[in-house]
């Protein structure tokens, strides 16, 4: 990486002095390098280093050497002045990454992996017992270690190089800007043979339960391969379970293990194999699919992590949601009849044109986001830090979370971070948004809801401590009942601190002492447009969301049993908060034929199903102050229900004729009737320009640095 990128740039490179003798040599055969390559030689203390002395030993000793050359690349950057930061050391996703402290440089991340899985207890037979349980502590080792230490270093990063796809996703879904590279750097390679060994399945790689020679096996052992022969070449602890599996097998005259090679050995195995068969589990990358597939021999794999990638254009990915040993054998089948086609694209001289390209795609990005200079010197000069209360949104976060958390971070004027008590306790940042205080105390039981308590009260005390800036979300008026009292008085600390509320509309009352701004909740035109939407069904109407004792389904089910309109149907679709509740609604029902129930967590998908596929959407909440659900409804074209009051009058007259029906009092079979009728009407789409997600950045920001003012 760094030779490539010394082709067009001065180069600054970090590293040991254990590689001085190699890199010296070497930059010796290429002056033209050399004058723009320099190279600064780090290590801790002599004593730390003599510490060093088993394998694992190199975590805590990377973690300090990133520490020191954090302090390194500051005091280089006051000298030189940097354009780019690029992160190339140890290529996994879990580990921070020192550069990081350079403020105001666009970072280049990677190539990295590591947060790719697979389906350990579906694979575990393969795996064997030793390579489930490393592949199940490795689950549990690296997960919290990427929270801590990858996904800052992504967020903070302006492009995230991926080894392979499942990683680009893993960091695109938590916001970072990713493309997909892997480290492969070939040089000279033999041709293919000109004579191909016909039915012949080479494997390479070190003998470990995740590296798939099992899989390889028992595909050779499949009747459709029953006259190939399966050469293993590579080492390891799996050795003897393989053989043993080969035996049972009946394939021990077909399948041969060579041990460790030396690598012309092995390339000319790859020149003359009819396949290069891989079905590694956890391979990142996998430079030994590269060789094969650049060679022109195809190549079969699994679809995980890096080989289906690398094994372009000669790839044959097998399936593993069936028979696996099955697929691999149809796929060697056909990848034997397809052939393969040498390549150069993963040659060492890809390396500066794309290098470059990051480079450039870094210094733009932070060019776009660099914020205008102030005429009047104000509070914009450097982007306001903000910490969210929730976590890094997943796929079953809240939308409105992950769009407003979306919006934000696309604004140069904000670092926004979402919530975890590493940060939360020794990260920089200049005001807090809070949407549920009480799940910040919340969500676990014993030794779990005590610590989690006493985590929130010291990041409280710090930020009383250094006068941090509340911003609270109004979206619930009442707190949840049943709370202890230590969590009450947890939550009224954040009160204390809290300098603005943001409701939600005009109608909510202002709390005492506490200024107010009102920000509408944005719409969901943009989150739903992904899925496949339905044709009403005539005469559908359906509750969806969650269903609480709050939320009125029983009196939706009493109202709609009364009709009696064969021609209309009741669908009640989301998770209830308990079995009695579920059971309930059955009683309520009656056995009628007409109402059906699904009483489980729907997906985006499926919720976008449910909605267009019904004419009309009733919430019959005893007390709705807020609905994201009715802007959900909205967001897809159908008309909703609602109770009566100022909030819905209000929403009623904003998106137009037809969309907003309300009711007052308890539900009836007339009202369902009547909004029903009603909303067949209707035309065109509700008008939902007020609720542009950008805009509500904008204000969000605004609200943020008003209350930050004080402050500073």
């Amino acid at each position: 990486m760094a030779v490539a990128a010394a082709q067009t740039s001065d180069v600054w490179v970090f590293t040991r002095p254990r590689f001085r003798t190699m890199i010296e040599d070497a930059l010796a055969t290429q002056p033209q390098i050399r004058e723009h390559l320099h190279v600064i030689y780090h290590d801790p203390a002599p004593w730390i280093v003599r510490l060093k002395r088993r394998s694992w030993d190199l975590y805590w000793f990377y973690l300090l050497w990133q520490r020191g050359i954090s302090r390194l690349a500051v005091t280089w950057h006051a000298r030189v002045g940097f354009d780019v930061a690029h992160h190339v050391t140890f290529a996994n996703d879990w580990m921070p990454a020192g550069l990081t402290r350079l403020r105001g440089v666009p970072l280049v991340w990677g190539p990295v992996g590591g947060s790719s899985g697979l389906p350990i207890l579906r694979l575990a037979r393969w795996l064997g017992p030793r390579g489930t349980l490393t592949e199940l502590a490795r689950a549990v080792f690296t997960t919290p270690l990427r929270a801590w230490g990858g996904l800052p270093s992504a967020r903070r990063s302006r492009v995230v190089v991926a080894q392979n796809p499942q990683v680009a996703d893993y960091f695109r879904r938590h916001g970072a800007h990713t493309v997909v590279e892997p480290n492969a750097c070939l040089t000279a390679l033999p041709p293919r043979a000109a004579v191909i060994d016909e039915k012949t399945a080479v494997f390479a790689g070190r003998l470990l339960g995740w590296k798939g020679a099992a899989l390889a096996i028992d595909a050779v052992g499949r009747p459709e391969l029953a006259d190939w022969t399966l050469e293993i070449y590579g080492d390891g602890y799996d050795r003897r379970r393989l053989e043993r599996r080969a035996a049972a097998r009946g394939v021990n005259g077909r399948v041969r293990f060579h041990g460790h090679v030396d690598r012309d050995r092995l390339w000319e195995a790859m020149r003359t194999a009819t396949v290069f068969l891989f079905p590694s589990m956890h391979d990142q990358a996998g430079w030994v699919v590269a060789e094969a597939s650049s060679i022109g021999c195809p190549v079969v794999c699994l679809p995980l992590g890096g080989p289906p990638v690398l094994a372009e254009p000669n790839g044959f990915v097998a399936d593993i949601s069936g028979d696996v040993p099955r697929s691999i054998a149809e796929q060697v089948l056909r990848a034997a009849a397809t052939g393969g086609t040498p390549t150069d694209r993963w040659s060492v001289t890809r390396l500066p044109a794309i290098v470059q390209g990051w480079y450039d795609r870094a210094t733009a990005s932070a060019a776009a986001d660099a914020p205008t200079p102030s005429a009047s010197g104000d509070d914009r000069a450097r982007p306001l830090a903000i910490l969210e209360s929730f976590r890094e949104p997943k796929d079953t976060t809240n939308p409105y979370i992950t769009q407003l958390y979306r919006a934000l971070r696309r604004s140069r004027d904000a670092e926004v971070s979402a919530f975890d008590y590493r940060t939360a306790l020794l990260g920089r940042y200049d005001v807090v948004h809070v949407h549920w205080p009480e799940l910040l105390v919340g969500g676990h039981k014993g030794i779990g809801r005590l610590t989690r308590r006493c985590l929130t009260a010291l990041t409280i005390a710090r930020w009383r401590l250094r006068s941090t800036p509340v911003v609270r979300t109004l979206h619930n008026l009442e707190r949840p009942q049943g709370i202890s009292r230590v969590d009450h008085r947890i939550l009224d600390r954040i009160d204390a601190l809290t300098r603005l509320d943001i409701h939600l509309n005009d109608r909510t009352p202002a709390r005492p002492g506490i200024a107010t701004t009102t920000i509408r909740h944005g719409h969901y035109l943009n989150w739903y447009e992904r899925f496949p939407t339905a044709e009403p069904t005539p005469g559908r109407i359906l509750y969806v969301g969650l269903i609480r004792r709050y939320k009125g389904v029983e009196d939706l089910v009493d109202a709609f049993v009364g009709s009696d309109r064969a021609d209309l149907s009741l669908h009640v679709a989301g998770k209830a908060s308990s079995d009695e509740l579920i059971q309930t609604l059955y009683e309520r029902a009656r056995d009628d034929a007409r109402v059906t129930i699904d009483a489980r967590f729907l997906s985006d998908a499926e919720m976008v199903n449910a909605i267009t596929s019904s004419e009309l959407v009733v919430l019959p909440y005893r007390h709705m102050h807020n609905s994201g659900t009715a802007l959900a409804v909205l967001s897809l074209g159908r008309a909703v229900l609602l109770p009566e009051n100022e909030v819905n009058r209000a929403l009623a007259d904003e998106v137009g004729r037809g969309w907003v029906h309300v009711y007052t009092g308890t539900l009836s079979t007339e009202d369902i009737h009547r909004a029903w009728e009603a909303s067949r009407s209707r035309t065109g789409l509700p008008d939902l320009s007020a609720r542009g997600w950008d805009e509500a950045a904008s204000a969000h920001l605004a609200a943020f640095r008003r209350a930050a003012r004080g402050r500073r």
